[in-house]
């Protein structure tokens, strides 16, 4: 899920807005770094309020925001 969600996710938004909508500079760059933000934690809400296991919501909010610190600035450098 952390590596899904870290770099998949703005590897592919990439690859679809630069070449499937034709976005550069700025809109691309937006695009891509939104797409590189970490899980929301309303993922570990919503299991929670469910009574649903929340070790997998918990430990993907809690990587993906830590790695989200190396993979914005690879983002911003990259694109900046």
């Amino acid at each position: 899920m952390v590596g899904l969600k870290t770099v998949v996710h703005p590897l592919l938004a990439y690859l679809l807005a630069r070449y499937a909508f034709t976005l550069s500079g700025h809109a691309l760059f937006a695009v891509v770094l939104c797409a590189g933000l970490p899980t929301a934690q309303n993922a570990f809400i919503f299991a929670s309020e469910y009574r649903l296991p929340t070790d997998l919501p918990r430990d993907t909010v809690l990587l993906t925001t830590l790695l989200s610190m190396v993979t914005l600035t690879l983002i911003a450098y990259a694109l900046g």
